[in-house]
């Protein structure tokens, strides 16, 4: 019987590939794997020609049958094309390279050589080759940008590849800051072109301790810049994120001061643009930042009714436990998004923060402050229209965490507020922060309102309206059964069950939802079930796969602990993992949420 089934197979092997053979159309095949270089020279294979006008434009020909796919190297790059046009500003002899590709692999032909006897300086009269280069004879460093200079945040950033992103018509989705590539060897880093005898390009890797040397072009009207024998300036530690450091990379953003060019990120992480920040030495060795007023926290409408009357007019704010503090940008902005349970060792909150307890009342303006420790202080206190508190007494301190971690008001006895958590009118947090002396930043404290007396936050329960629920196979490559309560991608984009700003929370999230309807294999079958929960920036981004196990009609329940701090959220779904196929009736199937609650 093996015997029968092994013949079988080969027989219908055979003429599938007989098929196929018979089908595939005749628009590419390979060369003869029998070519050997000296089939490739020039006048044989190929022919160069200089132009009648003007000398300084060469035309590459393939005379090879246009089945053959030809490649070929010149002195401005790569290229793949039958016929090649390059414009050669300087004088000097070139050589070329022909090769097609054989069965055997690519097989070129020995070098050609021609000469070219004058510069021609309309080749390279765009300004962005001046500002690249510093002009013909000369020569222009660039060095990486460390988010110092008034252009980029830092060495890198990203942009979304569903978005345009062309020369100056592109926006940054995530720009991370200063040392995000993750080494800090790097700055000592330098990038040079050169217009003197040639486009000249000698890229200095300070991490690497390597020099590489080479040549590029520049193409002022696709806006690409492509590198020949030396790549892009990066971090090395970050080669593996792309497999074309060198050619038509997108240039994005050029002027006398700051380059900003695009690499495609290709590795599993998926489909991303990289965008690599650099300035021109020259500039940042002579760079004074403009006198600028220092940036404040945006409050939200309504603010100060906010922090003044919750229930009555005096509200007790306790420190909370599990996310009391952090720093601040002068933003307002947290600098590390500490959550609860994620703090590092060298800041771990001490404990009984709870009991650390200001009073706050609106109409007396007065305040009472108890520590843990059973210190107390009792004063008043004023709140301008910035929302700076300032106390009449000098505020005790407070050890809260790590080694040397205080409480306390800043030097002119004040309090400023950064930012107010509030989901549907109510308050949920407020951060308070001290201006440090010795650096633009908050040191910023986490309270909690307890307007009922209570030392416990309790969560906030989000609305969800089933009826714009949707659900279903919603990707097409994926076997999952979907619940979708918010994709900025998706269907609810327009009309969703939540309202996806009004996702903030540090920590923790319930949400609880009942499937009915489920027939086939799926009403016995048990599966993983996983939440996609992903932020504006793409972080924090959270992508469970077993949060919960799901098997039959029933009501289940996830719960999380976020990575870092969301306000708001840009992907919120549920999947269940390879489910759908084993759906006898999907149309039958329904779903709601039951309760969504976040802290």
């Amino acid at each position: 019987m093996n015997k029968i089934v092994s013949k079988l197979y080969i027989a219908l092997l055979a003429t599938l590939v007989t098929l196929l053979s018979a089908c595939t159309p005749e628009t590419y095949e390979l060369g003869s794997q029998d070519i050997v270089s000296d089939d490739l020279a020039e006048g044989i294979a190929f022919s160069i020609t200089h132009d009648a006008v003007n000398p300084n434009i060469v035309y590459l020909k393939s005379l090879m049958p246009s089945s053959y796919q030809v490649c070929w190297e010149h002195p401005q790059g790569r290229s793949q094309s039958a016929e090649v046009k390059l414009q050669m500003p300087f004088e000097g002899e070139y050589s070329v390279k022909f090769g097609v590709q054989t069965r055997a692999g690519i097989v070129y032909g020995p070098a050609a050589k021609f000469s070219i006897d004058s510069f021609c300086a309309e080749f390279v009269n765009d300004a962005l080759w001046t500002y690249l280069s510093g002009g013909v004879n000369n020569e222009k460093v660039w060095i990486f940008d460390n988010g110092s200079y008034g252009f980029a945040a830092g060495e890198v950033t990203y942009a979304d590849p569903s978005t345009t992103v062309e020369w100056n018509n592109w926006s940054a989705n995530w720009d991370p800051g200063v040392g995000h590539s993750g080494d800090d060897a790097i700055w000592e880093s330098t990038m040079t072109f050169g217009l003197t005898g040639g486009a000249n390009v000698t890229v200095y890797n300070s991490s690497s301790q390597s020099t590489t040397v080479g040549t590029f072009m520049l193409n002022v009207d696709d806006h690409t810049i492509t590198f020949t024998d030396c790549e892009l300036l990066h971090t090395p530690s970050w080669s593996d994120r792309s497999t074309n450091w060198n050619r038509n990379l997108k240039l994005l953003e050029l002027d006398e001061n700051h380059l900003r060019i695009g690499v495609m990120r290709d590795n599993s992480e998926g489909p991303w643009w990289l965008i690599w920040n650099f300035v021109s030495k020259e500039y940042a060795d002579n760079y004074v930042p403009e006198d600028k007023p220092d940036p404040e926290p945006v409050l939200p409408d309504g603010w100060e009714d906010m922090v003044s009357e919750v229930v009555t007019t005096e509200i007790k704010w306790t420190m909370s436990p599990d996310v009391p503090f952090d720093w601040a940008n002068l933003d307002g902005s947290l600098m590390n998004n500490f959550t609860a349970g994620n703090y590092p060792d060298w800041a771990a909150p001490v404990s009984g923060l709870e009991k650390l307890a200001l009073t706050l009342n609106s109409s007396t303006m007065t305040y009472s402050l108890i520590l843990p420790d059973g210190t107390s202080s009792d004063g008043t206190y004023s709140l301008d229209k910035k929302g700076v508190y300032t106390f009449s007494l000098p505020l005790p301190a407070y050890h809260i965490g790590g080694g040397d971690i205080m409480f306390g008001a800043d030097a002119n006895n004040q309090l400023r507020i950064l930012s107010i958590e509030s989901v549907g009118g109510s308050v949920m947090g407020m951060w308070l922060g001290a201006r440090s002396s010795e650096k633009d930043e908050y040191q910023a404290y986490h309270f909690v309102p307890n307007a009922g007396g209570s030392t416990e936050p309790e969560a906030t329960t989000i609305t969800v309206d089933n009826n714009k629920l949707v659900w279903g196979h919603l990707e097409n490559d994926k076997n999952n059964f979907r619940i979708e309560l918010y994709n900025q991608y998706g269907q609810t984009a327009s009309a969703s069950p939540v309202d996806p700003a009004s996702i903030v929370f540090d920590y923790s999230m319930e949400l609880t939802f009942t499937i009915s309807g489920l027939s086939g294999d799926a009403a016995t079958k048990e599966y993983n079930a996983g939440l996609m929960c992903t932020a504006s920036g793409w972080w924090p981004s959270y992508s469970g796969t077993s949060d919960v196990k799901v098997k039959g009609n029933g009501t289940y329940t996830i719960n999380i602990k976020p990575e870092a701090a969301y306000n708001g959220v840009i992907v919120f779904v549920i999947d269940i993992i390879d489910m759908f196929s084993d759906i006898a009736e999907p149309d039958k199937v329904n779903v709601t949420i039951d309760t969504l609650r976040i802290l």
